[in-house]
């Protein structure tokens, strides 16, 4: 490849506008978008990759009359391809994260709040917990290198200065948003209900027994109950985020389809 200073004026405009693709991505996927990651080490891997695609893309002439507002429209439309290419795992994750701050509620834990290493917010205990077991999981899956795949087919689906808003990639961001409520509640719906049967158990003691303390007694059995259901369900937890997890190259594609029409 030749050397930056011998880019054409093309080129230099073409290389930002790859830069800004990949860095949208950085900001919205999964892990990639972790505040744990220092800032510069995301800013490196994102001109990294952007010179290693930079290398075997087509150069894309820019229009002879273009100006500052055509330059900036092409901007835009590159981050937000990376934009929505990164909410797509995300969304996986979310449900992830919306599961485990209901079983945290019905645990009793919902004050027992930690520091969420992806977000750097305070979230549930079991949301936390769940959000790791999720990360792990997709680690282990090659999820991580989906990313880089998945950006690098974006250039075959919509190239550069290509990609036009159309109106179904709202509709299909509706249904992933559906999608993601829908996995939450399988994910923490085995676990609500065993909670709610142990709750209801305890209100029938302490009906049965006025004369014991059911406040000291239930809060310690429900987080007890709550952790050996979280433990037994284990298989069934990680199941259904391996299932979920496969199919988020099916619904990418899907997403390039939207942009590339």
């Amino acid at each position: 490849m030749e050397s930056v200073l011998q880019f054409s004026p093309d080129q230099y405009f073409n290389f930002i506008l790859v830069v800004l693709r990949i860095g949208g991505l950085f900001v919205t996927a999964p892990i990639l978008s972790s505040a744990n990651v220092p800032r510069r080490l995301r800013l490196f891997m994102v001109l990294m990759v952007s010179w290693m695609l930079f290398a075997v893309l087509p150069n894309t002439p820019i229009a002879q009359n273009w100006n500052a507002s055509y330059y900036l429209l092409m901007a835009t439309r590159e981050t937000m391809i990376g934009l929505l290419l990164g909410v797509v795992p995300r969304a996986t994750f979310a449900a992830v994260d919306f599961a485990g701050t209901v079983i945290g509620f019905q645990m009793g834990l919902s004050l027992a709040n930690v520091m969420d290493p992806q977000s750097q917010t305070q979230v549930s205990m079991i949301s936390s917990f769940k959000g790791l077991l999720a990360t792990l999981l997709f680690v282990i899956i090659d999820g991580h290198h989906t990313f880089f795949e998945v950006i690098a087919l974006s250039y075959d689906k919509v190239a550069i200065g290509t990609f036009a808003f159309n109106p179904n990639i709202l509709e299909f961001l509706l249904r992933l948003g559906g999608d993601m409520i829908i996995l939450g509640v399988k994910l923490g719906s085995p676990f609500i209900v065993a909670l709610l049967f142990a709750n209801l158990i305890l209100g029938f003691m302490a009906r049965a027994m006025p004369q014991m303390n059911i406040f000291v007694v239930g809060m310690p059995l429900t987080i007890l109950l709550g952790f050996l259901f979280l433990m037994t369900g284990m298989p069934y937890t990680t199941g259904a985020m391996h299932k979920a997890f496969s199919g988020l190259e099916v619904q990418v594609i899907e997403m390039l389809n939207l942009m590339a029409k």
